[in-house]
């Protein structure tokens, strides 16, 4: 479908307002799928005569069983907490994201808290409008800075809705998920994140999502208090992400089907709900009360680590669910008990306890998600009480410094950088670390342990290879043996297992991981081939002159694209403009050399991306169907006639 001939500028604000649209629809939507998913789980086992109370910690074992189902059979993108998937569309796919994604991340987030599963909801809906804005993106083959706005958008939509909280909805849209605080970034995210907030209001109504009594500092001391809350809750922050980081390797390190994982998960939830029936589900309710002053003393130390371990066991065990609300919830328990302990020493002269607890909440999601404006201003939003605003922003402030010292990921982005998806703010990007292994490793070919020594080395020889992967009779992914070890078995005995040699288990590789991680891993494992799995499975292998050849056509375009467009502007005394046109199955140019397209002078062809690839055009490159040229042209009327010529894009 072509582009309609829109300016820009006007053509986003105006899918900005659809994003936002179908992100507050997503958040009503969504908030009505968990109610019927409790109610469903609870019609299945209702506390009765036939089913004691103690049946209902059996829910989470339920949900997280049929959350393990939908991530390992029909969309992985749910496992997890939202943010970061739509994190990873953006570093490595222009904010592509699957649009089964939008449905399964509806499905998923709301079995899991449905069945009393410690996550939020913030997560999958900013998910769901992500996807959405993916693709509408897709949809109208826009470039991959527009289709990553309007993930962006979706995403702020989603979190305006689910909050109630438009300002903090756009912020977290620029801050978080794009990084930006640019002007053309502004506009459509606030104007997403307003659009979902009033559809959300409409049909659900307006309400705050924490209304607090009138609270206010009694003296300036209050402030100096308010900044250690902040420091510590830095500190708290950096437990919480180390926390989340050692239970999903803890539950992943068990070779165990996903469902065995589901179990012990579900019941450790299921039992910690047990004890403390306020730590299931989202948590609202008892934060509520908090804020009311209706829970206090050593119930809230419980609450405060019964809710942080159900949480991370809930996403450990492959829950689908937001950590941002978990977050808030910990941070309202943390800064209340802080509150309590200091009002204790000076009653006088420091503000009520609740003050430091709303302050906590701001200031816990501040550090571990390295978010301080969408931090201060979503806590009040939520709480509708601007009288706190200067120790919410203080607490908010020293904890985001605290932690960005002390820890260089976020919540949401250090499994991605654990798997060498490293998220970078701004314009400076490696080259390598915007490639992905897919795009420069070659297809594998494994030796299985049972061969001989004598068999490998035999396809060592044929493949003029320095090593070879390693797989078990399945098929399964064991390591990588090397020439030198290969050699040294074979003077010893050349009928001797490879399985019994001493082969490296390197870790592997996921497609979708960067070329600058590979290169890091040749230098630290020392090895001569990495492999590429997918699921268990070997997809592919890298060598290092792999990983050189694809940085190596990366900087050659570069280079040509540099000299093509100095030559341009030299001929003109134009600056000229890039347009990027998508060939059609009926264009006439497929099929066709770049030699024989007959491209008016007034257009140069920088270069063809063809699915994951960027190929530098030569006269004998043949265009095919799907093909994005990136052409550079004079501005006004001769770059129209250029996308004619071409035959219509964007």
């Amino acid at each position: 479908m072509p582009t309609p001939r829109l300016p820009e500028p006007l053509l986003l604000l105006v899918l900005a307002v659809l994003v936002g649209a179908v992100g507050g629809l997503g958040a009503v939507v969504f908030r009505l799928m968990i109610r019927w998913a409790s109610a469903g789980f609870h019609v299945l086992l209702p506390p009765s005569a036939h089913f004691p109370p103690y049946t209902v910690a059996i829910l989470p074992v339920l949900g997280l069983l049929l959350v393990g189902v939908i991530s390992t059979y029909f969309a992985r993108e749910v496992k997890g907490h939202g943010v970061p998937q739509i994190l990873e569309s953006l570093a490595l796919r222009g904010g592509r994201i699957r649009p089964r994604v939008g449905f399964f991340g509806i499905l998923a987030p709301a079995i899991t808290i449905g069945s009393g599963g410690s996550v939020g909801r913030e997560g999958p809906i900013a998910l769901i409008g992500a996807a959405f804005g993916s693709a509408l993106g897709q949809l109208f083959r826009l470039a991959d800075r527009y289709t990553m706005l309007l993930v962006g958008c979706g995403a702020a939509a989603g979190i305006g809705a689910t909050f109630n909280a438009p300002i903090a909805g756009g912020l977290f849209g620029m801050e978080v998920v794009l990084g930006s605080y640019a002007m053309g970034t502004l506009v459509p995210c606030f104007v997403a994140s307003v659009v979902g907030v009033t559809v959300f209001n409409t049909i659900l109504g307006s309400h705050l999502v924490l209304p607090v009594p009138p609270l206010a500092f009694r003296s300036p001391l209050s402030v100096l208090v308010m900044a250690v809350l902040g420091i510590l809750a830095g500190l708290f922050g950096i437990v919480y992400t180390k926390g989340l980081t050692y239970f999903e390797d803890l539950f992943d390190g068990w070779r165990w089907p996903f469902w065995q994982r589901a179990v012990v998960g579900g019941l450790v939830v299921g039992g910690l709900g047990l004890m403390l029936p306020q730590v299931l589900g989202v948590g609202y309710g008892p934060m509520r009360a908090v804020a009311a002053g209706q829970i206090v003393g050593i119930l809230l130390a419980a609450l405060l680590v019964g809710k942080l371990l159900a949480t991370l066991v809930t996403i450990g065990a492959g829950g689908s669910g937001g950590v941002f609300a978990p977050s808030l919830y910990l941070g309202l328990m943390f800064g209340t008990v802080y509150g309590m302990g200091v009002h204790g020493l000076l009653p006088h002269t420091l503000a009520d306890a609740r003050v430091f607890g709303v302050a906590g909440m701001g200031a816990v999601f501040a550090a571990a998600a390295q978010a301080p404006l969408t931090a201060g201003v979503i806590v009040l939003e939520m709480t509708g009480d601007y009288q706190l605003t200067l120790g919410v922003l203080m607490a908010a402030s020293l904890a985001y410094f605290v932690y960005g010292s002390l820890m260089p990921d976020t919540m949401y982005t250090v499994r991605l950088s654990r798997r060498g998806i490293r998220i970078l703010r701004g314009a400076e990007v490696r080259p390598l670390q915007v490639l992905p292994a897919k795009s420069a490793m070659r297809p594998p070919t494994p030796v299985r342990g049972s061969e001989t020594v004598s068999e490998a080395q035999s396809k060592l020889g044929e493949l003029h290879a320095d090593g070879l992967v390693v797989q078990d009779d399945r098929g399964g992914y064991l390591g990588v043996v090397d020439l030198p070890t290969l050699l040294a078995a074979s003077a010893r005995d050349p009928s001797a297992r490879v399985l019994d040699l001493p082969f490296t288990r390197i870790p592997p590789l996921a497609p979708d991981s960067n070329l600058d991680d590979a290169i890091q891993r040749f230098g630290v494992y020392n090895t001569p081939l990495l492999p590429v799995t997918l699921e268990g499975r070997v997809v592919g292998v890298l060598s290092p002159s792999d990983v050189m050849r694809a940085y190596h056509t990366r900087t050659a375009l570069s280079l040509e694209t540099s000299r093509k467009v100095v030559l341009m502007q030299q001929q003109t005394g134009n600056p000229g403009a890039f347009q990027l046109v998508s060939l059609d199955p009926g264009n006439r140019l497929v099929g066709r050399t770049v030699k024989q397209m007959g491209l008016p002078n007034s257009a140069v062809l920088v270069s063809i991306e063809r699915g994951d690839r960027v190929l530098i055009p030569r006269g004998d490159t043949e265009l095919a169907s799907e093909d994005r040229l990136v052409l550079y042209v004079n501005p006004g009327t001769e770059a129209d006639a250029v996308r004619t010529f071409v035959g219509g894009g964007h």
